[in-house]
């Protein structure tokens, strides 16, 4: 009998040992787990470009067309706002040019549309416009370089229905600058209605390359417009 009890003693502690040791050892990791866990988590999908603001897509084709009108704008002849491109003496001596007077650019001319305007009627405008203009006798001017290198500045006048030589004299070029030249002038007035007394010097102003501003005593700033070829080369 205690025999027996002793082998059934030792069969209960063989099944102990085997229970405590299924409950300590770690339960297998699942396959699936460990790949899951193993593969590297996917990376977020970056967010799509925003498309412009439709205004900021209208404005840029807005810019380009400013900045072109602005180019084209710079490029165009404006009198009295751009600088001439070439020196005075060339333009004032070159291509056979003569200078017109410009009545309603000068300062009689603006005095002049001032005074006439008040009186409303358009008719009555342009006769008064007309008859101010004919007060003053110049009608264009040349300066001349003639074939022994001397220059002259030449006046012309409209006379009965012709255009006469009203004042020549010579003259030597003087100071100049980008815009402005001094004319010293010599000798006597060749011209058909000579000057009692030539000025020491005329001062011509040059504020682009199709007109000039002329100081005279007794009508203030007189501007003329440049034609080319509407008189013979002297």
């Amino acid at each position: 009998m205690p025999n027996r009890m002793s082998a059934l003693m030792a069969t209960f502690a063989g099944l102990g040992f085997t229970v405590v040791g299924c409950a300590g050892a770690a339960p297998p990791k699942s396959p699936a787990v460990t790949e899951a866990s193993a593969r590297p988590e996917p990376r977020a999908a970056a967010p799509a470009p925003q498309a412009a603001p439709a205004s900021a897509k209208a404005a840029e084709p807005v810019k380009e067309q400013s900045a072109a009108q602005d180019e084209k704008t710079a490029d165009e002849p404006r009198d009295g706002l751009r600088k001439a491109s070439r020196p005075p003496m060339d333009l004032l001596t070159g291509n056979n040019v003569v200078y017109v007077f410009n009545f309603t650019g000068s300062a009689k001319g603006e005095a002049a549309k001032a005074q006439c305007e008040s009186q409303g009627d358009p008719g009555a405008v342009r006769e008064c416009m007309a008859a101010e203009r004919s007060k003053i006798a110049v009608e264009s001017v040349r300066f001349v370089k003639d074939e022994h290198g001397q220059y002259w500045w030449v006046t012309y006048n409209r006379y009965r229905g012709n255009l006469l030589k009203w004042h020549k004299v010579q003259f030597l070029p003087g100071k100049a600058d980008a815009d402005t030249i001094s004319l010293s002038l010599v000798g006597k007035d060749k011209g058909i209605a000579p000057m009692p007394r030539v000025p020491a010097a005329l001062k011509v102003e040059l504020p682009n390359d199709y007109s000039i501003v002329i100081r005279d005593p007794e009508h203030g700033d007189m501007m003329y417009d440049a034609k080319i070829g509407l008189m013979d080369a002297e």
